[in-house]
């Protein structure tokens, strides 16, 4: 039986004489996947997560295998862990890409256009070791397409007259708004240095720190902003977003192209895994939207006797995150300007829908 849950995010925004004066989030009700897990095999909640995530399954999955094997006190050997980050590398790749092309800025027609681009994304996410050939043309699929949309893959630019184009200039018109770039140093960024502070307190706060979670009262941001920031911290709006995600698609591609030998070379924290005591052990995977850990308890016969999650999505819409801060004070144009709204809330990329409204005040 399928667990019903509200997996969406109320966002609600109040604006006066047309300044986002305060930002309300309500979030998504969590699947109680702890509750589901207790007393099942690992290897059962395992093939039940693909079906409770739709977007990042496969991210999910690698951090439970990681956090299972460091509650029995091991760690994958070097090739398999090196399988384990080329395919989230690989889902990387394909999420990001999906979160493009689902932009305000783009027409019907163009999406069908870009179908071709996301099955052949789709098919680079499958197994390959049987025939080397076969991903060989999935990636020139894929370079072709990634011009076609907009990408240049081997200089990061984006190509005149395209679809990318269209929408980089809706984010640059935001920007040119009051209010759209902050610095990231206003909150922060999370990154594998706050791992075992993290898990620490996932394992003795449980769902209650999912729901609402912080460190030692920071909400940083995490994902693809966060990823470029620990590298060059400069004020962040909706074009700086974007370039950012065009940044590192084109960065993952020129990974995959390289043949995937070099594990540090695409991101030297994208899985890490920890021993926590007897029988427990957690994981932390870097997946599209940020920073993913699970948390994992076994019983004596290897069953699991506790299981903890957080997604990056809880900490970006935290009701006191980076999307809050970034939206309130921002000067909408026109009273319910929609597109700059959603301009900023796609740059942060919600694993998943959100519903928005704008409450009007009274003028003081």
């Amino acid at each position: 039986m399928t667990p019903v849950f509200r997996n969406h995010l109320d966002i609600e925004l109040s604006v006066a004489d047309r300044v986002i004066v305060a930002v309300d989030i309500l979030s998504r009700t969590r699947p109680p996947l702890g509750r589901l897990a207790v007393g099942k095999p690992a290897e059962t909640l395992l093939a039940a997560l693909p079906r409770l995530f739709s977007l990042c399954a496969t991210a999910h999955q690698v951090a439970l295998l990681s956090a299972v094997e460091a509650a029995h006190g091991e760690q994958a050997g070097a090739l398999t862990r090196h399988r384990r980050i080329k395919a989230l590398i690989s889902e990387r790749l394909a999420e990001l890409l999906r979160g493009l092309l689902l932009a305000p800025a783009l027409t019907r027609s163009v999406l069908q256009q870009t179908q071709p681009l996301l099955q052949a994304v789709t098919s680079l996410q499958r197994p390959s070791d049987r025939d080397p050939r076969s991903r060989t043309e999935t990636l020139s699929q894929i370079k072709m397409g990634l011009q076609a949309f907009g990408i240049d893959w081997t200089t990061e630019f984006v190509l005149p007259g395209t679809p990318l184009a269209m929408i980089m200039m809706a984010a640059e018109e935001v920007a040119d708004g009051e209010g759209w770039r902050h610095m990231p140093s206003a909150h922060g960024v999370l990154s594998a240095a706050d791992d075992r502070a993290v898990v620490t307190r996932l394992m003795d706060e449980g769902a209650a720190f999912a729901a609402a979670p912080d460190i030692d009262g920071r909400v940083p941001e995490t994902g693809v902003w966060a990823r470029h920031a620990a590298r060059a911290a400069s004020p962040a709006g909706p074009a700086d977003r974007l370039a950012a995600k065009i940044a590192e698609i084109a960065a993952l591609l020129r990974w995959i192209e390289a043949g995937e030998s070099d594990d540090e070379a695409v991101d030297g924290d994208v899985l890490a895994s920890y021993a926590l005591g007897p029988r427990c052990g957690a994981a932390a995977v870097e997946c599209a939207r940020g920073r993913l850990h699970h948390v994992v308890e076994l019983d004596a016969q290897g069953a699991i006797r506790r299981f903890e999650f957080l997604a990056p999505t809880e900490w970006n819409f935290h009701a006191r995150g980076p999307v809050v801060k970034s939206l309130t004070g921002a000067m909408l144009r026109d009273r319910g300007d929609r597109n700059a709204i959603d301009a900023l809330i796609g740059a942060f990329d919600p694993c998943v829908g959100y519903r928005l409204s704008i409450r009007e005040m009274a003028d003081a």
